[in-house]
């Protein structure tokens, strides 16, 4: 069987319907199911499933795609494994492939065997290890959450880990490669983790991929993760985003370390994270930004964590995420601060954090004498590389305005600066939840939606909709259908959408009046796409040593050119 039979079967096969409603809440409408989009935050759904055509869309930002592009957006998977997953979800055997070198797949299969014998090791000792018991009795963590966070211990020992899995047959070369052990001074092969209660840290489909230790008793460095390796990079991963990658719908909650998340996650604030050791990355953000436009950042109540707060928010902005920010009393870090308030409160906490604007505002304005012109230029220095990304609203403008006569500068100096500092336009492939109101229309979609609105949506159900599926905007045509001509019954954005479609569209667009004209276009679009798929298709090596195979394709092609023939006369007939 070819790929692209397999890769058919195995999208025949799968539930869409079932896999998105996993992470979404849908409801039926039309031949469409519609939710809130998990892509980006919104109050009215403009995310529908449409099972039975095998994609989902949303009008809001534009994401659309089928089973294989849910994985990869949602799971962070490559197209390979959403295939092999699915397969397996299935039942479909897929052929072995070699698309990566057998060596290196190899060795992250062993790698992945000695971290989880590692795991199991670290857990036995913490059993063991009153201490460190006690340790995290006294840090709130009691019953079954210790064990789900899997929390463990390296003994205070040079080598006792190395020992136990070299007494496995793991070779030290291996241990060092996952990084478990490395050299004294002396050349002999030592534990990497001595003397710390350690804790897992797993990739976005929550794999072992390393482990962070928190010294037991006093000693530095305080926190120590185990190095990088082919399977664990500290600057592309987030502790606990396996955990909260479902849990993002009201935003993703970034903080500083370890005991931060894990404290919130068992408090019920699953969509916490943390950063690995080092400041917020981009990487850490395309991560975030498959599952959500908005970040709350919170980090400890002292200089260190404000500075962390506003690096990463100088990081967030040009991205396109809407950003707040929840700033904890002096002292306190979200760890401490969910333990003395509960989970409950912490959560309005989170839902009461102010935009970041207020926050840097403040930020640029303290400790500085504004009746002094040095210290006036210098706040107006640090808002610079922040307002150019405020939303053009009258909240905005009163903001300049209020700006302005605290810097005693003239509102149309400020405007001229923000406007040389402008925000860099957002990558296409990431979208911002305010997409543009009219979405990319093929020119036969636009008349088919035109003709739709104009009362004549039964005339377009009618025809084959392999004639338009394909083409760029039919979500929007397949929602209008399914809403029968009523609007009322589609999203938001959707209507949006179609407005500024019936804004734009001049007074002599045809509504209904070259019905047959259009069908007569769509048709022989669609046959052409058809041969020049044949042909595709007959040039394969694997259709030219199936004979069967070549004459079916032959034989649909001979059927397909007299049709483009006889449509090419009715055309004619038409003018």
């Amino acid at each position: 069987m070819r790929d692209r039979e397999i890769v058919e079967r195995v999208r025949d096969a799968t539930d869409l319907l079932a896999l998105v409603g996993q992470a979404v809440k849908l409801r039926k409408q039309g031949s469409a199911h519609v939710g809130l989009c998990p892509f980006h935050a919104e109050r009215s759904p403009s995310f529908q499933v449409v099972a039975n055509r095998g994609f989902y869309h949303c009008f809001g930002c534009g994401k659309h795609g089928d089973a294989f592009a849910w994985l990869m957006e949602r799971e962070g998977m490559t197209f390979p494994e959403a295939l092999e997953q699915l397969a397996r979800a299935a039942g479909i055997d897929l052929p072995q492939r070699r698309e990566r070198p057998a060596a290196e797949v190899d060795l992250e299969t062993r790698m992945r065997a000695v971290l989880d014998a590692a795991q199991t090791f670290y857990e036995r000792q913490l059993e063991r290890h009153e201490g460190a018991r006690s340790y995290l009795r006294q840090r709130g963590y009691e019953g079954p959450f210790v064990a789900e966070a899997g929390f463990g211990v390296a003994p205070d020992g040079w080598d006792p880990l190395v020992t136990h899995l070299r007494g496995l047959n793991v070779s030290g070369e291996l241990l060092e490669q996952a990084g478990l052990a490395s050299r004294s001074e002396r050349g002999t092969q030592i534990d990497f983790l001595r003397n710390r209660l350690t804790i897992p840290i797993h990739d976005a489909r929550g794999r072992l991929v390393a482990f962070g230790g928190r010294v037991l008793g006093e000693g530095q460095p305080k926190y120590l993760n185990t190095r990088d390796t082919a399977l664990f990079h500290k600057g592309e991963t987030l502790f606990g985003f396996h955990r909260a990658k479902g849990a993002m719908k009201d935003g993703a909650l970034v903080v500083e370390g370890y005991f931060d998340v894990l404290q919130l996650h068992q408090n019920g604030l699953h969509q916490a994270v943390a950063p690995l050791g080092t400041a917020l990355t981009e990487e850490h953000l395309k991560q975030l930004g498959r599952f959500t436009r908005r970040v709350i950042l919170c980090f400890d109540g002292d200089a260190a964590g404000r500075r962390a707060m506003e690096k990463s928010l100088r990081m967030a902005l040009p991205l396109g995420f809407e950003v707040r920010l929840l700033e904890l009393p002096q002292g306190e870090d979200p760890d401490t601060w969910c333990l003395k308030l509960g989970g409950e409160a912490f959560r309005d906490l989170l839902k009461a954090a102010p935009d970041w604007t207020a926050f840097m505002v403040d930020r640029a304005m303290e400790g500085k004498d504004l009746r002094r012109i040095s210290d006036r230029m210098g706040a107006f220095k640090d808002l610079l590389d922040f307002l150019p990304y405020l939303p053009r609203t009258t909240e905005s403008r009163d903001l300049f305005a209020s700006l302005a006569h605290q810097l005693q500068v003239p509102l149309q100096e400020l405007d001229r600066a923000v406007k040389g500092r402008q925000a860099p336009a957002q990558p296409s492939e990431e979208p911002l939840a305010a997409a543009p109101a009219l979405p990319d229309l093929d020119d036969l979609i636009r008349r088919l939606l035109l003709l739709s609105a104009a009362g004549h949506w039964r005339r377009v159900q009618e025809i084959p909709p392999a004639w338009w599926e394909s083409l760029a905007g039919a979500p929007l045509l397949q929602a209008l259908l399914d809403a029968e001509g009523d609007l009322t019954l589609l999203p938001g954005g959707a209507v949006a959408a179609l407005r500024h479609l019936e804004a734009q569209a001049s007074r002599q667009d045809e509504a209904g009046r070259d019905a047959e004209a259009l069908f007569a276009r769509l048709e022989g679009g669609y046959v052409d796409r058809e041969i020049q798929a044949n042909n595709r298709l007959l040039q394969d090596p694997a259709t030219m040593v199936d004979g069967a195979l070549t004459a079916r394709v032959m034989a649909r092609q001979n059927e397909l050119l007299a049709r483009q023939k006889k449509l090419s006369r009715e055309r004619r007939g038409l003018r």
